[in-house]
């Protein structure tokens, strides 16, 4: 199977693992920083600016893709005219709580998307062709093993990740559980910002390695504990670990009734613990992701759908939108958000993101321009509601108390009668902040129970 990927797939799994893969990479040179090593691609391309057909022209000699890999589009843009690529793409999209109002679009690209459990009824509601659950992660090999001189295993239970109450909002709480078992005598730690070999020589240090997911899924700390050689906690309500490992026998799972209760159990039996933690090591070298590359042919061949039809103008629409999360400059965005509009525009969408993409590349210097933008895609499209919002955010932003009632106002009226059409747009502010996680949160809600009505409650806030 030949597989070109932007993702160098060697952060997780050496080459010579992915047995019957050729795999080909391609991204620009200065990228990927994993773990912050540097893993270089095998062709120097940047997607952000180039397409599909000068992506196949710097192919190797003789190689043709099977698949296309093209992980998390929310992060790594899109080469443009993806339609003209003769091989089957294959999305991997991950953090959909955080960026599905950039990503809902893509439908046009991709033969297969690749999501967790909880993502399937979400994107099978949308237009995407074909929806399949694979697990896109695995430990990364370069540093998540048993480091020889670690020292003792001197932490009873550890925790390193993001500790940004907004984006891990449900998980803030557990958090504070866990640190709290310092008052029972056990030593816990739980921090943020180590990475790599640190990062792994930390959980070398640990005997339990506590774990929660965003949404039920088995993420990266899920392979990175066991391959480290610490017993792997993890909530007992995950729609995915049974899969990989025997609950009781190679990981342990916990509830809001036990948590402190388990802790205390597993210390008390130290040999019972290191009994689960070996055989999570030895579990986990099975779910290598060398090992499971081999899936995706049975997955894609399985897909029998075929792609949605399109128009150029929404390809060009949905990439430019897809791209605003991403690394590609502000310029760069700017120049994919003009190309939409040039196709469209009358269209109050294509109205909208060259707003957004005004400011992302001009910041506070081009609020003025975004401004009309926005107002002239309140006149084209008369019941639009995201120009309005973006409206009413700036408003809100001048401290004009009139031009705050006016833009609110506005808002308010469009958003009695939306639809689905009326609201299809992203919004400010950019980023990751409350208000933008809450508003593809209720995104999410509103597909899953097909109601509109739930989204435009969130944009009246």
């Amino acid at each position: 199977m030949r597989i070109l990927s932007n993702l160098p797939l060697e952060c997780f799994d050496e080459r010579s693992a992915m047995r019957d893969v050729e795999l080909v990479t391609y991204g620009p040179p200065e990228r990927m920083l994993v773990d912050v090593v540097h893993f270089p691609f095998d062709i120097a391309f940047d997607p952000s600016k180039g397409s599909w057909d000068e992506l196949a022209a710097l192919l190797p000699v003789g190689f043709t893709p099977d698949l296309v890999l093209i992980w998390w589009p929310d992060q790594e843009p899109l080469p443009a005219g993806m339609e003209h690529c003769p091989a089957k793409v294959v999305g991997i999209v991950s953090d959909y709580n955080l960026t599905l109002p950039y990503i809902a679009g893509l439908w046009p690209f991709f033969d297969v998307l690749l999501c967790d459990r909880s993502g399937l009824e979400l994107f099978s509601r949308l237009s995407f062709a074909n929806v399949s659950y694979w697990c896109q992660f695995a430990h990364k090999r370069p540093f998540h093993r048993i480091w020889p001189g670690s020292g003792p295993r001197d932490i009873d239970v550890g925790f390193v990740g993001n500790l940004n109450p907004t984006v891990q909002r449900e998980r803030a709480p557990w958090l504070q559980r866990v640190q709290q078992l310092g008052q029972r005598g056990v030593h816990a730690v739980v921090q943020g910002g180590l990475h790599g070999e640190a990062y792994g020589r930390f959980l070398n240090r640990c005997r339990i390695g506590w774990n929660r997911s965003i949404r039920g899924e088995m993420n990266l700390r899920a392979f990175e504990v066991p391959a480290c050689g610490a017993l792997l906690l993890m909530e007992r309500e995950n729609l995915e670990v049974a899969d990989f490992f025997v609950p009781g026998e190679e990981c342990v799972l916990y509830g809001d009734d036990d948590l402190e209760m388990l802790v205390a159990q597993l210390l008390a039996d130290r040999a019972r613990c290191e009994r689960i933690a070996a055989a999570g090591h030895r579990r986990v070298q099975e779910h290598r992701l060398g090992n499971r590359l081999h899936q995706l042919a049975g997955v894609v061949a399985a897909a029998t759908a075929k792609r949605p039809t399109s128009t150029m103008a929404e390809r060009v629409l949905a990439r430019a939108i897809a791209m605003i999360p991403t690394w590609a400059d502000g310029q760069t965005i700017a120049a994919a958000a003009l190309a939409a509009y040039d196709l469209a525009p009358d269209d109050p969408r294509t109205l909208n993101l060259l707003g957004l993409a005004t400011l992302r590349w001009r910041g506070a210097d081009g609020g003025e321009a975004a401004w009309r933008l926005w107002q002239r895609a309140l006149v084209v499209g008369p019941d639009y509601v995201p120009a309005a919002a973006n409206l009413a955010t700036v408003a809100a932003a001048t401290g004009d108390g009139s031009l705050v009632r006016g833009a609110r106002e506005e808002l308010e009226r469009r958003l009695a009668t939306s639809s689905w059409s009326a609201l299809d747009g992203p919004t400010l502010p950019l980023g990751f902040g409350g208000v933008a996680v809450d508003r593809s949160l209720a995104l999410q809600a509103a597909i899953r129970a097909n109601e509109p009505a739930v989204l435009a409650r969130e944009l009246s806030r």
